[in-house]
């Protein structure tokens, strides 16, 4: 089946090796590279202009690209495959929390010593940042004011903001590949990795597009009294659309997260065919220990629960949140697995598995 073949080549991706290549006018280093979904940074000439650093800025950061970092700190999980795909591990020294890293390669460089742990992310220690002198540290922010970041700064350290999680479409958050691939020179390999990814994902988006049965979709679990779910125009509730679902919010315009009362959810959703994405609870009798009204959901009684617990490293860090924004293939993959299992039959789930 040519979409298993496509698939296999999208899972190479996860290994490949790529080769920097320099184009150099004087000394201002010429970008080449072309953004088509992501809508938070752009490139123009010799720098990265991110539009969106975080909500509610008013400002863009623009950063020139002459320079390739050699030392360099990320402070998000979701940094980590772009520096995988494109051969840029070596590169790292500094991560806050590292027990939440998933990637096999970069835990080796961890336990080797190669990368320090910086601290809680969002106090970062200082000093220990200084002492490992790197040439640039890859941030985000939340919109509060950072003192770390701000301290970094001024002790004459770049800062580069990476505004990934504000983008809306799986795509869009996956095109921050060429983000990095900029700042290293190495846009031609990351321009390829990604338009392999695409080329997947529209295939496994074209499977479903004339599928007859839509199944329809619950998400989330509640907090204290609130039921947190995606938004209508959310990054998660696209997979489910694409993957040939009903998803029962898919007209709200919202594209954060809902937050609902148990009532108006039960109301909507008692009788969805799936539920999918079920946050921290891994088992249906984790869910019931929660909230004993979960077993009134059709999803459950019919054994219809999935999360994306299949890859959980030792920390309990789900690698879903560390490589799946990098990998809108395979979370679709996995979708479409789920939901209409026969257009795939040879695929098994990368990230997603049925809640025992």
């Amino acid at each position: 089946m040519k979409y298993w073949a496509i698939l296999c080549v999208g899972v190479w991706i996860l290994g490949c090796q790529s080769s920097e290549s320099e184009k150099e006018k004087g000394n201002t280093y010429q970008l080449n590279t072309t953004i088509h979904y992501a809508e938070k940074f752009k490139v123009d000439s010799n720098q990265v202009v991110v539009t969106k650093p975080w909500p509610g800025a008013v400002k863009p950061k623009k950063y020139a690209v002459n320079s390739v970092p050699e030392r360099i700190i990320v402070t998000s999980t979701t940094h980590l495959p772009y520096l995988e795909l494109l051969n840029l591990v070596d590169r790292l020294v500094g991560f806050p929390n590292t027990q939440y890293i998933n990637s096999k390669q970069i835990r080796k460089h961890v336990e080797s010593g190669a990368i320090t742990d910086l601290g809680p992310d969002g106090n970062l220690n200082i000093e220990l940042v200084l002492s490992l002198r790197p040439d640039a540290v890859f941030a985000f922010d939340m919109g509060s004011e950072s003192t770390s970041l701000d301290k970094l700064a001024e002790a004459g350290i770049p800062v580069i903001y990476n505004a990934d999680y504000l983008e809306t479409s799986a795509l869009g958050r996956a095109e921050w590949i060429k983000f990095f691939g900029a700042f290293f020179h190495k846009e031609n390999e990351a321009d390829s990795i990604f338009n392999q990814i695409a080329t997947v994902y529209d295939s496994l988006k074209t499977l479903t597009s004339e599928v007859d049965q839509r199944p329809r979709i619950l998400s989330g679990v509640l907090y204290g009294d609130i039921w947190y779910l995606p938004g209508g125009q959310n990054w998660a509730s696209g997979f489910f659309q694409d993957a040939g679902a009903d998803y029962l919010w898919a007209n709200d315009p919202t594209s954060g997260w809902l937050e609902l009362s148990f009532e108006s959810v039960f109301d909507k959703a008692r009788n969805a065919d799936f539920w999918i994405g079920t946050s921290t609870f891994n088992t249906k009798e984790e869910l019931k220990g929660q909230d004993a009204r979960y077993e009134d959901f059709k999803a459950f009684e019919e054994h219809q629960v999935y999360n994306y617990s299949k890859r959980l490293n030792a920390y309990g860090s789900y690698d879903f949140f560390e490589s799946g924004y990098a990998r809108p293939d395979l979370v679709l993959a996995d979708m479409i697995k789920i939901l209409h299992p026969e257009l795939l039959p040879n695929y098994t789930t990368y990230y997603y598995e049925r809640l025992p």
